[in-house]
């Protein structure tokens, strides 16, 4: 398979995997330590996807859903700072991160979209009930899931394939002092993450 059927077949199973963090199943196949390892197994740099997956994790891990707040996506994150970075043409890894991270802050915006969507079909369940009659509840699921895997297919192909070559452009036009702040914040990563992770269990109640 080619490096382009490749990357778009690795977009298409993170667009399903992704229905895995709330939606369906929630097996822990969408978390980034295993996903990264899964993706880095499928495109033969294993190391790469768990030092990815490893920060993201930490750096993600005290960012929960809880009420109404919608949190940083890492599955998004991980898998499009991965595809990203992949290759001989992919991008450093200190810049590969902090847009996966942006990706996976973006996909929230689609969230929210989505919720009001869903808020729809309750809706329409409710008049039809209303109405003494069965809403087909499989068929408005099915098209709620597939709308959500929808859109983050087409965040993961726009991330791999359009955003993907301007950033590499724009990374080989830096100046030097951008890609030396960028590698400090890359050996910084893993220290913040570790930071949020005994605020997690340490501090937060």
């Amino acid at each position: 398979m080619s490096g382009v059927w490749a990357l778009a077949a690795a977009c298409v199973l993170v667009s399903l995997i992704e229905l895995d963090v709330v939606q369906v199943g929630q097996t822990m196949l969408s978390r980034p330590l295993v996903l990264g390892m899964l993706l880095g197994l499928g495109f033969g740099d294993p190391r790469l996807g768990l030092l990815l997956g490893a920060y993201i994790e930490l750096l993600s891990v005290d960012d929960l859903p809880m009420g109404d707040k919608i949190p940083l996506n890492a599955t998004v994150a991980l898998a499009a700072a991965f595809l990203l970075s992949w290759g001989p043409r992919g991008l450093p890894c200190e810049a590969a991160l902090p847009a996966g991270l942006g990706l996976g802050w973006a996909h929230r915006w689609l969230e929210n979209l989505w919720r009001v969507r869903r808020r729809s079909f309750c809706l329409q369940a409710e008049r039809l009930l209303g109405e003494g009659r069965r809403p087909s509840l499989g068929r408005l699921i099915g098209i709620s899931l597939a709308q959500e895997a929808a859109g983050t297919l087409a965040l993961m192909l726009a991330a791999v394939f359009c955003l993907g070559p301007v950033l590499r452009h724009a990374w080989i036009q830096s100046p030097a002092w951008v890609a030396e702040g960028f590698g400090f914040a890359w050996l910084l990563a893993p220290w913040l993450g570790l930071g949020s992770l005994l605020y997690a269990v340490k501090v937060r109640p």
